[in-house]
């Protein structure tokens, strides 16, 4: 998800009908140049080079989703599909994996490294970053875990939210934090949150087209 704003301009997209590395491509009816959605560059036209401001987003169930925010809107007419076909529940994560941004440079977790190190607590391109993966729904979130000027680490906790999700504790506090909002939900940091990463779903043999030389997670289980 992008801001279609640039500069002092709003831009306008479609569907250009075309491939690249076998990712659709979007189009500006402003001035007709190429961008790659994946990344949100510009990558054929007046406007090449040119890149769109990356919205953090979380690619979910919507049970899941309408649990945790229930007063979200939904647009009317949207047709759920993509690369992954129409989500109707948990889809196969073998070929998938979470791309994190971090400073435009991109990191792999494949969801089957995360099937078995659920939480991940680590460092890249200089951001202290804490990633969860939920196999039930396969949802795959990143944080920020520096908070103020402490460096927080997180675990699976036994407890649960009154959806029935899984809330993670850091180490530093005790407190309790929902994986999919990024708030601490009880103790000394009830009501803070987490900077939300640019992070999305993406096929882990297509991450290298996109972010070449990025590094892949290997689980420690």
């Amino acid at each position: 998800m992008y801001r279609r704003k640039l500069d002092d301009r709003v831009l306008s997209f479609g569907h250009a009908g075309i491939l690249y590395e076998q990712s659709f491509v979007m189009y500006d009816r402003e001035t007709d140049s190429l961008w790659v959605h994946v990344t949100g560059e510009a990558a054929h036209g007046p406007l090449k080079g040119e890149r769109l401001e990356f919205m953090p987003s979380t690619v979910t169930s919507w049970a899941n989703w309408k649990k945790s925010y229930p007063d979200t809107l939904v647009l009317p007419g949207y047709r759920r599909g993509g690369f992954m076909g129409t989500y109707v529940g948990p889809y196969d994560s073998e070929p998938l994996g979470l791309a994190v941004v971090v400073k435009f440079k991109g990191k792999l977790y494949p969801y089957k490294a995360l099937e078995r190190q659920n939480v991940v607590n680590d460092e890249f391109n200089g951001a202290k970053i804490v990633v969860y993966y939920s196999p039930g729904d396969s949802t795959g979130t990143a944080w920020r875990r520096e908070l103020d000027d402490r460096v927080l680490t997180f675990a699976k906790s036994e407890r649960k939210d009154a959806q029935g999700n899984v809330l993670l504790r850091d180490k530093e506090t005790g407190s309790l934090w929902s994986w999919l909002r990024g708030e601490a939900v009880e103790g000394p940091l009830k009501g803070r949150k987490l900077r939300q990463l640019l992070y999305n779903p993406i096929l882990n043999d297509r991450f290298a087209a996109f972010y070449p030389g990025g590094p892949v997670f290997q689980s420690v289980n």
